[in-house]
């Protein structure tokens, strides 16, 4: 009945901060996993360091918003911009996905070579995200469950964050997050039966969606301690560092998430908790037969 937890930090690559600040969550603090984006204007930088860390757990960070395309423009026509730019909001952007279904070939294939790119880049490929949480849209989910088992990637996130737990000890903006957990609840519960169908796993529970950009220490050192026996949970977080000396115009307000993942207090209050530290490649390599070699991306933990 052990509580196990797996810490993970969104949009590796995305910016050099975001990179220095997930490193710096991850060696000096209690990050164990990270989503990459592949088109990330930092990748090459992000891919460097997880080559230094190997203990980090690198997923994929699937980008149909506010990003740029693998695939060149001319293959996405409708999907993106002429210079291979999604829709920088993720409403607009589902809305387009949803009502045109045209385009679902054309996202299958940048589904595929996002996932074919990370695996090419990384060598390996345990969990998968999206950018704004994007890959919930019913579109989506329905091609990552083809796509998941296909290439045997065992776990993609699913927004099910308890709403009492983080009311409990965050009542702000209650409304916002009355309507945010009604919407994704049900966007969960649909890719929850289209992934479990199809072999693939997720988490019992999830945090930093109803808080995202509001995190702070004894909110997540609450959380820690609410978390019941035998739980399986993700938190996510955007940590942000200093690059170059500085953390870097719009990255900059997020940089105190860094600094909770690296808090002793957050330490403290796992260890008091009984939590399990983790990441997705130690439970994928856990759970597979005893002649399997070792995955890359195996946990410290």
């Amino acid at each position: 009945m052990r509580k196990t937890l797996i810490i993970n930090g969104d949009d590796f690559g995305l910016s050099a901060a975001t990179n220095a600040g997930i490193v710096r969550a991850h060696t000096e603090g209690v990050l164990t996993a990270t989503s990459l984006m592949v088109t990330g204007e930092a990748r090459n930088e992000a891919l460097t360091a997880a080559q230094q860390y190997p203990s980090l757990d690198v997923g994929l960070h699937l980008v149909f918003c506010d990003g740029l395309s693998v695939l060149p423009a001319e293959r996405l026509r409708g999907v993106v911009d002429s210079a291979g730019r999604f829709a920088g909001h993720e409403v607009p952007a589902g809305f387009r996905y949803w009502l045109n279904p045209r385009l679902r070939d054309a996202l299958r294939d940048e589904c595929r070579a996002q996932i074919e790119t990370h695996l090419r880049l990384v060598g390996y490929l345990n969990h998968i995200d999206g950018h704004r949480n994007l890959h919930l849209h019913p579109v989506l989910i329905d091609i990552l469950g083809e796509l998941a088992p296909e290439y045997r990637v065992p776990y993609v996130r699913v927004v099910r964050e308890p709403l009492a737990t983080t009311l409990a000890y965050a009542r702000d903006r209650l409304g916002f997050k009355l309507i945010d957990a009604t919407f994704f609840s049900l966007l969960s519960a649909r890719a929850a039966r289209r992934l479990k169908a199809r072999g693939v796993g997720f988490t019992d529970s999830l945090f930093g969606f109803l808080q995202t950009g509001r995190l702070n220490e004894s909110y997540v050192c609450s959380v820690i301690a609410a978390l019941p026996p035998g739980s399986f949970t993700e938190f996510y977080f955007h940590p942000v560092g200093e690059a170059n000396g500085s953390a870097g115009g719009k990255d900059k307000p997020a940089n105190h998430e860094t600094e909770i993942l690296t808090s002793p207090r957050v330490q403290d209050a796992i260890a008091k908790a009984g939590v399990t530290l983790t990441n997705f490649a130690a439970i994928a390599q856990a759970q597979r037969p005893s002649t399997a070699t070792p995955a890359d991306g195996a946990s410290r933990w």
